[in-house]
């Protein structure tokens, strides 16, 4: 019995302690409350947390129980509660995560707080965290005022990126920058011709995809002029810089192995009608593809019903030759004449869908580093192989990444960094409006009768390599012809890295010396076999594309601290020499079929050269100033001189200088704030910047041509010479702040910038009788403004669950202010089918407009904006040009999310962009052509168009409601037609699940007796999106010429849907 009553005492005793309050206060080292702390009892769900004056209360279970004490910018502390009811805490602060620290100009590491301008960095994770063949993808709605809109030709298509719009009418490229030296990140065309011959434009990717995304550390945005201004002439769009991985952080000898492996399918293909098949006015034969039959040598989808047991000659019924053996219709270089056997006429739902195939993409990464007494290293392999979607396209890319540092002695520091990459391709498909382009025969004219598994055997029977079989041979060539067997492949070697040495001359002076190198040499065959439409008798060319920049710096810094303010003080020079070279050598005849060489040529062969060379001497220097933790100013100056403003008789027109200066005040550490703001910082800036321009723009050059009877011929540049030109100026004033809020879980950053960019370099027309087409001025003001806002928001933080959210808001506008020329629009770029003013979509610009304006051909409308049509029910073409609308919107916003719960992560993001058009060239020749969804109404009667006639005169008009119907075809051929493109737009706003990641990480393994971490996720990209066009991915970017025109979709490809999985091992 009195056993039991111990045992019930004990009971009691628990129970007693189980209603136990635990209470206490939580302060800094300074003694000061610290509101808003999670205090969690490990291994529950049960928390509180602490009040403004840092009190908290929670009821405890037992003794053995452990309070988690965390806070934003303090390290986390576990307690034991024992038989204590009175627990007090000091939390120490975490200055790692207090103080955020970011790469800045010239890769110094340097804290937020100090910065009187905003930069945006992401770490490995954030770049790595769902791969992507272009690691410019990654960065997609992750950065505030950063647009980043993917090629349209599948794996392997440069990406464009743009930071706080475009405000330059030649530039808008950033600079980008890996380990302190800048990289190439062009993207260099192939020569091409108009749309009715030659080759077509070819997107070979931009140069910055070429950096591994596994050898990232970190990328920062350097947004604004101030935070840019060190880089002078090359600096007004903005800066990528890019720290790479090295060893320091290695405990002994370390090695992870990275795997990534997706599957891809089409994103988003266009919705089609089903219940017409090809040729017009309701009738359709085929006889041979040419016009012998009744409507073969077009392939709009007016033809009779499908599905309904009707008999048809068709491209792929057979044919039954003498000697009893079957052909098909299509293949007629085999017969004439003969009788081809009707099939039925059904329609063929999925033949786009069957036409893309499944791609892959496998990406293995293997790393060695280490750390030893001296220093540290880092040895990286990455092989990508990636077969797209598109058939017959494909990326293999390997990269050896090597990374020293060394430390021979206490003073002297030496690093070096170095990646080789290889990048090859089979094949990139051609871009744009025409024949090479297999989406032409396919979205545009492929009729929904059309059997797409019957073209993949796309040679005549005994005619392999010299004639292709097709169901078009007026327009179009065989798609799968088109993809297979004219290619476009190239295999481009490129070298990047530096060497620099610091030396510490005493505690306060050191010197830097430090030279990079980006190398790029590239082979590019352009392959056309026999029979194809632009080559009856094939075609070949060789394009070489070379590249060199070697930049070497030196830099002197001096940091002292005297009573309350520390100073810290660079001077240091550049000197960059930069080379490029791109020549093509063609012929547009081969003598003997499948033999794709020079020598093999039956027509002239054609040269394109073009070689430019350029030098930049630059001096600059920046004084950091700080006053006791709570005033920072920064003033930074650079003067280059740029041999491509000189003149074989002057530089004195090559000099320029562009300053800078930026505050940062802590107010938080002046004012004493409501407990509720942590921290609070108020920061300005003002800067001066330029945009060089390319070489030979003040003096003539020539350009090589096509040998004549074997002498080497030149010729002058279209582009009279300017010697007084100076680089684009672009002044830029920004104010913002940094307020956080509830022990900083959660912040606002807030940016307001004012930016006038002036001098713009522009190519005016000349009349022909000069001798020139155009002139190179500057003139032309452009005002930018624009609002970010960065807003960080951690709900829950605690020892195993953690949420952290970030909104990245941002809004452009750039008006042009003042043009050169007296009155009228000045065309920047166009996309075009024909060279004619109707088919052409330009980007133009006029004074009181904004940059990103497109222009167009409609149909007449009266005063109140009803079209006009005539007394047949016919719209009226108005061939002058109107403004479609704008491609840029008019916000983005990302919405990240990152959730972690003990060993689980998950992680997506949403990026919603609003507002914007895109002109698309699907829509207007998929529905001229009957192909599209919205044809499939088509009622006997026909169909009344909207608008009004005019049954008054021309001059005194009187308009009523068009009551006249026409035929469907006609209707659609009318409104849509591919000569006006009013009717041919999409509103551009689209919400897209952009990412999505789920892991889990098994750690605390061993391998040969070291910790070791396993890490698995099932990831994605593009996911979904939401958006007004149902056709195509919105993100678009259409290629002209040797440049990129946003806002029109031209016929493209579609892009990919990602669902994949990830693999970590580290040890």
């Amino acid at each position: 019995m009195k056993h039991i009553l111990v045992v019930v005492a004990l009971c009691f005793s628990a129970m007693g302690f189980s209603q136990r309050i635990i209470s206490g206060n939580v302060t800094d080292i300074n003694s000061l409350p610290l509101p808003f702390t999670n205090v969690i009892i490990k291994g529950t769900d049960k928390g509180a947390t602490t009040n403004e004056s840092g009190f908290f209360s929670i009821l405890s279970d037992m003794e053995s129980d452990v309070l988690i004490f965390s806070a934003i910018g303090f390290q986390t502390q576990n307690i034991l509660v024992k038989n204590r009811s009175i627990i007090n805490v000091t939390l120490l602060e975490d200055s790692e995560e207090l103080d955020e620290v970011v790469l800045t100009a010239l890769g110094v590491k340097r804290t937020t707080k100090e910065l009187g301008y905003v930069v945006q960095s992401l770490d490995a994770k954030g770049v790595t965290e769902v791969k992507s063949v272009n690691f410019l993808d990654n960065l997609s709605g992750k950065l505030a005022g950063v647009t980043i809109t993917q090629g349209a030709t599948g794996v392997g298509s440069s990406s464009k990126i743009i930071i706080r719009g475009e405000a330059s009418f030649s530039n808008n490229n950033p600079l980008f920058i890996v380990d302190g030296v800048p990289i190439n990140n062009n993207s260099v065309f192939n020569f091409t011709n108009e749309a009715a011959a030659g080759f077509q434009e070819i997107d070979f990717g931009n140069g910055a995809m070429e950096v591994n995304p596994d050898d990232i550390a970190e990328v920062s945005v350097l947004k604004g002029p101030s935070a840019a201004a060190l880089y002078g002439t090359r600096a007004s769009n903005g800066v990528i810089i890019i720290a790479t991985k090295n060893g320091s952080k290695s405990k002994g000898l370390g090695v992870s192995y990275n795997t990534s492996f997706f599957v891809d399918s089409a994103f988003k293909l266009p919705e089609f009608q089903n219940e017409y098949g090809q040729g017009n006015s309701g009738q359709f034969t085929y006889v041979d593809g040419l016009g012998g039959g009744t409507n073969d040598n077009i392939t709009y989808s007016w033809g009779p019903r499908l599905d309904q047991g009707t008999l048809v000659p068709q491209f792929d019924s057979p044919v039954m030759l003498a000697d009893g053996s079957i052909i098909r219709g299509g293949d007629n270089s085999l017969y004439s004449g003969l009788p081809i056997t009707a099939t039925p006429f059904n329609s063929n739902p999925d033949n786009l869908k069957n036409f893309y195939k499944t791609g892959t993409t496998l990406i293995n990464n293997i790393a060695i580093s280490s750390n030893f007494d001296k220093g540290n290293y880092r040895l990286s392999f990455t092989d990508l192989r990636s077969e797209s979607i598109i058939p017959g396209v494909n990326l293999d890319r390997q990269t050896i990444s090597a990374r020293l540092g060394f430390q021979p002695t206490g003073k002297l520091k030496i690093n070096s960094s170095i990646s080789y990459v290889n990048s090859q391709s089979e094949n990139r498909p051609s871009n744009g409006y025409g024949s090479e382009n297999a989406n032409y025969s396919l979205v545009a004219w492929g009729p929904r009768s059309l059997n797409i598994d019957n073209l993949k055997n796309y040679w005549q029977p005994g005619l392999e390599g010299v004639q292709q079989y097709s169901f078009n041979y007026t327009f179009f060539d065989n798609p799968y012809f088109i993809l297979l067997e004219n290619r476009n492949s190239f295999n481009r070697d490129r070298v990047f890295g530096n060497v620099s040495a610091s030396y510490e001359i005493n505690d306060q002076l050191t010197t830097t010396i430090r030279t990079g190198m980006d190398y790029s040499s590239e082979l590019r065959q352009l392959r056309r076999n026999f029979s194809s439409n632009r080559f009856i008798n094939g075609g070949y060319a060789e394009h070489d594309v070379f590249y060199r920049e070697v930049n070497t710096d030196f830099l002197l810094n001096y940091k002292n601290i005297f009573n309350d303010v520390k100073v810290d003080v660079s001077f240091g020079g550049n000197r960059l020499d930069q080379k490029a070279f791109t020549g093509q050598s063609q012929t547009t005849s081969l003598a003997q079929p499948g033999i794709f060489r020079l020598s093999n040529a039956a027509s002239p062969i054609e040269v394109f050269e073009f070689e430019s060379n350029k030098r930049i001497n630059s001096f600059y220097g920046i004084a950091k100033l700080g006053y006791k933790n709570y005033l920072f100013i920064d003033v930074t100056g650079r003067n280059d001189w740029s041999s491509a403003l000189a003149t074989p008789f002057s530089v004195d027109n090559t000099s320029f200088f562009y300053p800078s200066v930026s505050v940062s005040f802590i107010l938080s550490e002046v004012v004493d704030l409501h407990q509720v703001i942590s921290f609070a910082k108020l920061r300005a800036s003002w800067a001066q910047v330029g945009n060089d321009t390319n070489p030979y723009q003040t003096t003539g050059a020539f350009v090589a041509q096509t040998p004549f009877n074997g002498q080497p011929t030149f010729s002058n540049q279209s582009t009279i010479a300017n010697p007084n030109l100076k680089p684009e100026k672009t002044s830029s004033f920004e104010v913002g702040a940094d307020i956080r809020f509830f022990g900083d879980q959660l912040t606002f950053d807030v940016s307001y910038y004012n930016a006038l960019t002036e001098d713009q370099i522009i190519s005016l027309p000349i009349g022909i009788s000069s001798g020139y087409t155009q002139q190179v001025v500057n003139g032309g003001k452009v005002r930018s403004k624009g609002l970010e806002i960065i807003t960080g928001l951690s709900p829950i933080i605690a020892s195993d669950f953690r949420w952290n959210s970030t909104l990245n808001f941002s809004t452009n506008r750039a008006t042009v202010e003042h043009l050169p020329q007296d009155d009228g629009r000045l065309t920047l770029a166009y996309s075009r089918i024909y060279d004619s003013q109707n088919q052409t979509v330009f980007l133009q610009v006029e004074e009181g407009g904004r940059v990103g304006d497109l222009y167009g051909t409609g149909y007449f409308k009266n005063a109140n904006g009803d079209f006009i049509l005539t007394d047949q029910g016919r719209y009226i073409a108005d061939n002058s040009l109107q403004k479609l609308g704008n491609y840029n919107p008019d916000f983005m916003l990302g919405f990240n999310n990152q959730f972690k719960y003990e060993n689980w992560d998950l992680s997506f993001l949403f990026d919603w962009r609003q507002g914007g058009i895109i002109v698309s060239r699907t829509k207007a020749l998929g529905t001229v052509g009957g192909q599209l969804a919205a044809t499939s109404y088509r009622p006997d009667e026909g169909i009344i168009p909207i608008g009004v006639v005019n049954v008054g005169t021309a001059d005194n008009p009187v308009y009523e409601q068009n009551t006249i119907a026409v035929t469907a075809e006609s209707y659609y051929r009318q409104f849509y037609d591919r000569n006006h493109e009013e009717n041919n737009t999409y509103d551009a706003s689209y919400l897209k699940l952009r990412q999505f990641a789920i892991g889990y990480t098994f750690d605390n393994l061993k391998l040969f007796k070291q910790d070791a971490t396993l890490s698995l996720s099932l990831i994605g990209r593009n996911l979904f999106a939401i958006t007004e066009n149902p056709h195509f991915d919105p993100e678009q970017l259409a290629v002209q010429g040797n440049g990129f025109v946003g806002g029109v979709e031209d016929m493209s490809y579609a892009t990919s849907r990602s669902f994949g999985f990830k693999a970590g091992f580290n040890f």
